[in-house]
């Protein structure tokens, strides 16, 4: 280490903190302090120093309960009726001493490496000595502070918000890493808890990561995000208050918007419906009955073993026909029941009256699947579908990257992928699609058929929003064949993600909920969502109830298997974001944000 690094890894609390207060009492994993009678919210972050066994230490503490003290007083109760009697009867001898009770949990500790002079974070073992010093940092030196001390738990590609303390912000940057995505996200929140603005913060971050990769300038060799992103109230392109992603994609020069997002980001099932200045980058999402496979609307609806006998008996014998097939059947089939006939019937009906799905026609399937492989965001507007016809197209978008990535992993030739993806994929969907794949998938200059093919990881990381998730990721159509099942638990070879974007956590499938390696909680005010969110978090939160009670709009508590800690998040509003970002968008060299955050 160069002495330019050790000097970086210097810390004096005394200096870059204020002495608050000393521990009283607690174990590894929860404390109690005696502090200050100051302004003091829950969920700030206090510090700990430490030099029990010799070894120096300082330990993260999260407050979660505050309560009033009195020194030298056995019931507040009786002080105050004093006062009420008597309003001066303590100040003659000043008698009362005021003090903060606060309760919370250790974070973990950060222990100074005595042989290489760094902090290394670690997961709270230990306890801090008897009445040891506790201290409030200070905003002016907190970045350094915090970062040096947090190191690796808050490092990564896509920024999600600053690290919360208490009502307001630390300038302390907390990111997701690029790699870890494709272990799935869930977002949980209740109604107004700050979902959509969230999911726009995110949505600018995978741009943002993008801008860097194209530019050279990424931190690491990581690959592009792609993104499918569900947009059921139409608010992302244009935003929820005075920008929007699309302000983003106009702050772009034409050579970098073309680089960066391609010759479209926004879908919608009705073109004529759009804005003027969007419907340039906008396209209208058709897809045709013979791509979609059996397993599709298993994924999203309940099918009884004679319809799903049925339904697999017709696609055995037609193929990608089998929708039209059994749509323009008049007399129930042979070997098939009136009922189970009928039934089929109407689940497929929708079909028949969707100007989404259509019989015949130009698709844009093959156009979403290259997008996505290119490393593009994609905005879908729902808001004029129906519920049915948005579940269907995010499946089927799913079983077809999926599908593409799965036949990848399994080739070493592109001779090996053609054959693979052609059994894979509907026939007309296939003759499409492969001619322009080939030159993503294909390893090197050449692209016959003994060339070598890339790996799923060497591709974008395609992350696919899942809205009002326990609509179909609830145990009963995970009983079935269904394509987010099978992605929830082996997207991470193929470099496949899901965003589960939920209100309510205890309706989801256990086995979705098993595989959320990172989650993004808000507020939420039910017991028993909070009990499942805690419940099911991919580290330890007990105790955190009150937490999110408290929440505000935007605080969020960030949980995820590859770090050591849950963090505080307060995630800025997009258009503070975009406001002091928006000229990093033209051409030229990086100006990644690091030490400015668009928080108050």
């Amino acid at each position: 280490m160069n002495a330019e690094t050790e000097k970086n890894q210097e810390i004096d609390l005394d200096k870059q903190a204020e002495l608050f207060g000393r521990v009283s009492s607690g174990d590894q994993t929860s404390l109690v302090l005696i502090c200050n009678d100051d302004d003091l919210a829950t969920g700030r972050l206090l510090l700990i120093r430490s030099t029990r066994g010799g070894e120096e230490r300082i330990f993260f503490f999260l407050v979660l309960r505050v309560s009033n003290y009195l020194k030298y007083v056995d019931k507040a109760e009786d002080v105050a009726s004093t006062l009420v009697a008597f309003e001066d009867a303590y100040l003659i001898d000043g008698s009362l001493r005021f003090f903060l009770e606060v309760e919370g949990h250790l974070l973990g500790y950060a222990q100074k490496n005595k042989q290489k002079g760094v902090w290394e974070f670690r997961p709270s073992k230990r306890t801090p000595e008897h009445f040891a010093h506790v201290y409030i940092p200070q905003k002016k030196t907190a970045e350094k502070l915090i970062g040096t001390l947090f190191g690796p738990q808050l490092d990564g590609e896509i920024y999600v918000g600053d690290l919360e303390d208490g009502d307001t912000a630390l300038p302390v940057r907390v990111n997701l890493p690029v790699k870890f995505l494709p272990m799935h996200l869930g977002i949980f929140g209740s109604t107004g808890a700050g979902k959509s603005n969230l999911m726009m913060v995110l949505i600018k971050s995978f741009i943002d990561h993008n801008l860097e990769v194209r530019r050279g300038a990424a931190r690491s060799r990581q690959p592009l995000v792609s993104a499918f992103c569900i947009d059921p109230h139409d608010e992302f392109a244009t935003g929820t208050d005075t920008y929007g992603i699309h302000d983003i994609v106009e702050a772009m020069d034409d050579s970098r918007r073309n680089e960066v997002m391609g010759d479209f980001y926004y879908l919608t099932s009705t073109i004529r419906a759009v804005p003027r200045e969007i419907k340039r980058y906008a396209r209208e999402l058709r897809i045709l009955w013979d791509e979609i496979q059996p397993e599709d609307l298993y994924s999203i609806m309940d099918f009884s073993p004679q319809m799903s006998w049925f339904i697999d008996d017709v696609y055995a014998r037609v193929g990608d026909r089998w929708v039209s097939e059994i749509l323009n059947m008049i007399e129930t089939p042979q070997g098939v029941t009136p009922g189970t006939f009928r039934a089929v019937q109407r689940r497929l009906a929708f079909l028949k009256n969707s100007d989404l799905f259509v019989d015949s026609g130009a698709s844009t399937l093959d156009d979403i699947i290259y997008a996505l492989e290119n490393g593009r965001v994609l905005i879908v507007n729902t808001s004029l579908m129906s519920s049915t016809e948005q579940f269907l197209v995010t499946t089927i978008v799913t079983r077809t990257i999926s599908d593409l990535r799965r036949a990848l992993k399994s080739s070493m030739t592109l001779g090996d992928f053609k054959k693979q993806a052609q059994e894979r994929l509907p026939h007309g969907l296939y003759q499409r699609i492969h001619e322009r794949m080939i030159a993503l998938y294909a390893r090197g200059r050449t692209a016959n058929d003994d060339s070598p093919v890339a790996s799923p990881t060497e591709l974008p990381a395609v992350m696919i929003t899942v809205e009002e998730a326990p609509s179909i990721l609830n145990p009963e159509l995970m009983k079935g064949r269904s394509v987010f099942k099978d992605v929830s638990r082996q997207g991470r070879k193929f470099n496949i993600g899901l965003i589960v974007i939920s209100q309510q956590v205890s309706v989801l499938d256990r086995v979705i909920l098993s595989q959320m390696n990172t989650q993004i909680s808000l507020r939420l005010n039910n017991k028993t969502e909070i009990k499942s969110c805690i419940d099911n978090a991919s580290i330890n939160i007990s105790g955190y109830e009150d937490k999110f009670r408290t929440m505000a709009r935007g605080e969020a508590l960030l949980t995820a298997s590859y770090r050591d800690v849950p963090l505080p998040v307060k995630i800025p509003k997009f258009d503070d974001l975009f406001e002091h970002d928006k000229r990093r968008y033209k051409g030229g060299t990086s100006k990644r944000r690091t030490t400015r955050h668009a928080l108050p």
